[in-house]
């Protein structure tokens, strides 16, 4: 064994080639000349049980007896675990991996908060979640979720409950991405000609957000719309996928207008860190603590000019109290109108501390519209996978099927 690890011992437990623990007991017994009851006699070890243990029997299996046999085997205690597991009934083995599973479980997976999503059906059943588990992202095993899913993203082996809810929501849009695979190229020049033009299709509730996920995705930009899960705190993530830029938003408040921000927010870190993000094979999340230290004032910066400036903003900001007013504005700037509400809000908690949000917030608007035919939303699917599929489907429907973009 390499360095007695429980790795290690695992492996041993997955051969089949190798000598048992009655094989080396057989043979150092043959070396020496003496009999079982001899042998039985030397490690202190009533025959019968000796007999049993060297089968496999794991009632009669204790370390102190482990300890006694290695004494006259010489062999090292790593190695003497790791053959008597080799010799375990396939029931017994099977018993040790589930254990092994269901701490595993423990390890990375909030499972209070994976069942309200409706991601698995039960807490206490290991088994099964195991089963859902592996199934939602097609693994082979679970042990395969912290490695085949954002390896390099994730190190830590402790993890704060939110920290496993989050997790598992960054794993699941990377999953999404690299089974999404857009075909197109990142062309940055491209992303730097359509931005300018996004605005106007805040105006068309329905169909506009998902106007605009097609053509970034011509651009090589991949957007998706993933659910919010309990306890994440997040808005929105930006991603370098197989060497492309890839955005996550979410529906966190259910407002309207913030879709489009945090849209626009991901976009700057596109634009401006994605060199960072790919070279330095990390991810940026927004609405938790930035450890990259990517630039999250100029990317809000760059949102809200993008969507409507603040000296538009400041023009007209002492006609926010007449809807009608706000409406004519919106139509003359072709924005809509709850992201001036939710602009001006920002601007007076910010600047003059005055927080109006809970009096214009009926203004922020719904995003319901956009979300049904924008968001994937996979926690209550049997795989992950069938939700971006399908979504991939619509976004690379044909472009003559899109509206064209005003200027």
């Amino acid at each position: 064994m390499a360095d007695g690890s429980l790795n290690d011992i695992y492996e041993w437990l997955a051969r089949t080639d190798g000598p048992t623990l009655y094989d080396l007991v057989e043979t150092k017994k043959n070396e020496l000349g003496i009999s079982s009851d001899l042998l039985s006699r030397i490690v202190g070890i009533n025959r019968i049980t000796l007999d049993r243990l060297l089968k496999g029997d794991t009632q009669k299996a204790d370390l102190f007896s482990l300890l006694k046999l290695d004494e006259f085997l010489q062999v090292g205690i790593e190695q003497i675990v790791g053959v008597y597991m080799a010799s375990l009934s396939p029931e017994s083995a099977k018993e040790l991996q589930q254990a092994k599973a269901a701490s595993y479980i423990i390890q990375y997976f909030d499972l209070q908060g994976l069942k309200k999503a409706g991601v698995i059906d039960t807490v206490s059943d290991f088994e099964q979640i195991e089963t859902q588990i592996t199934h939602f992202f097609k693994l082979e095993s679970i042990f395969e979720y912290d490695r085949e899913i954002g390896d390099v993203l994730f190190s830590r082996t402790k993890a704060k409950s939110n920290d496993k809810m989050r997790d598992f929501w960054v794993r699941s849009a990377i999953h999404q991405f690299k089974h999404y695979n857009n075909p197109n190229e990142y062309d940055r020049d491209a992303l730097m000609k359509l931005i300018p033009k996004i605005r106007p299709y805040t105006r068309y509730e329905e169909r506009g957000l998902f106007t605009v996920i097609q053509a970034l995705y011509n651009v090589g930009v991949t957007v998706i719309i993933q659910s919010y899960l309990s306890k994440t705190q997040v808005r929105g993530g930006t991603f370098a996928i197989n060497g492309k830029p890839c955005i996550v938003v979410t529906d966190f408040n259910k407002s309207y207008a913030t879709l489009w921000f945090a849209l626009m927010h991901e976009l700057f870190h596109v634009c401006y860190d994605f060199e960072d993000l790919k070279n330095g094979l990390v991810y940026h999340l927004t609405g938790e603590s930035d450890i990259f230290l990517f630039r999250e004032d100029d990317a809000d910066y760059f949102a809200r000019e993008i969507l409507f400036r603040q000296e538009t903003l400041d023009y007209i900001k002492h006609s926010i109290t007449s809807p009608a007013i706000v409406s004519a504005y919106a139509e003359k700037y072709r924005v809509h109108p709850s992201i001036i509400y939710s602009f001006y809000c920002y601007h007076e908690d910010k600047q003059n501390k005055r927080n109006y949000y809970s009096q214009y917030q009926q203004y922020f608007g719904k995003p319901d519209k956009a979300l049904k035919m924008a968001r994937t939303n996979p926690w209550d699917k049997d795989t992950i996978l069938d939700e971006i599929e399908a979504f991939k489907k619509k976004v690379e429907s044909k472009v003559s099927e899109q509206p064209q973009y005003g200027e």
